[in-house]
């Protein structure tokens, strides 16, 4: 039996979005090499098995608590609807994770970063991702009919809920797309996605380019580790709400299915553009250090 096979049909069948079959399949596919690893059929795999593998797969790829509790759900769904075995959370339990601010960039070095890319496309695709809030994935997948340049608007298209939506396209960015366009040769040009992997014009660009060359670039300006392409959508997010966006909005732009989602929002611009006057600063000079 091919599991990985029935695994992705029955994803397919719940209607799961492309990309979240991708999520679902990069952990599902490490755990059966595992159990061919050691001999054992999915079906013959115990709780501790499982258990095992949760420790070796944290361990080996450094991942979070949050991601732990994801393969878990991976897992969960295989184990439900590929194995028709009843979940028991007594035996593979969420583990509890501390949840952390996201690093919003400031407006500077947004700016000077994606300034400091030569190459047009990411400098591009940089300027896209903070211009709009896209998830990388939908960058990557941004194709050229959905971008209504003279509307100044663009369509995303079967997003990560779901739900298509149109995020507004400041007309600055308009010179540079057609700038981008235009650089290449008649012929070369791009047709159907914006972005293409480096040699393979017909399959839409990799995250891992993009987020390789944000590592790369980041090491030479020696800039904030924390920075990643989701950081500008981030970034976008806390400024756009900084310069008077209301929560209803930024959340359809966003994506967001929950507006609890994007409130994490208010609480960053709050957190940077705080002007409300200190207590401790009203109660005059009656301490001495």
């Amino acid at each position: 039996m091919d599991y990985l096979a029935v695994f992705t049909e029955m994803l397919l069948a719940r209607g799961l979005a492309d990309n979240t079959v991708r999520n679902y399949q990069t952990y599902i596919r490490p755990y059966l090499a595992y159990l061919q690893r050691l001999g054992l059929s999915p079906d013959a795999a115990s709780w501790q098995v499982m258990r095992d593998y949760l420790r070796h797969i944290k361990e080996s790829r450094s991942l979070s608590d949050r991601t732990v509790n994801m393969v878990i759900s991976h897992l969960q769904f295989f184990h439900v609807y590929v194995l028709h075995k009843q979940w028991d959370p007594t035996q593979v339990p969420f583990r509890r994770f501390r949840t952390y601010l996201p690093f919003v960039p400031s407006r500077e070095l947004a700016g000077s970063f994606i300034g400091s890319f030569q190459d047009p496309k990411m400098k591009l695709a940089l300027s896209i991702l903070y211009a709009t809030g896209l998830r990388l994935d939908e960058l990557c997948h941004l194709q050229c009919r959905d971008i209504y340049l003279e509307k100044g608007r663009v369509h995303v298209a079967d997003s990560k809920n779901r739900h298509d939506r149109f995020v507004p396209l400041p007309a600055s960015l308009k010179p540079l797309i057609l700038s981008y366009w235009y650089s290449f040769p008649i012929g070369r040009r791009p047709r159907l996605w914006l972005f293409t992997q480096q040699h393979s014009p017909d399959t839409p660009m990799d995250k891992q380019w993009v987020q390789d060359r944000i590592l790369k670039q980041r090491n030479l300006l020696g800039v904030d580790g924390r920075l990643t392409a989701h950081s500008f959508r981030h970034a976008f997010a806390t400024h756009s709400y900084e310069n008077g966006m209301d929560l209803l909005s930024l959340k359809t732009f966003l994506g967001h299915r929950s507006i609890n989602s994007t409130a994490i929002y208010v609480h960053l611009a709050a957190a940077s553009s705080c002007t409300t006057v200190n207590p401790f600063d009203q109660i005059g000079g009656g301490i001495h250090a």
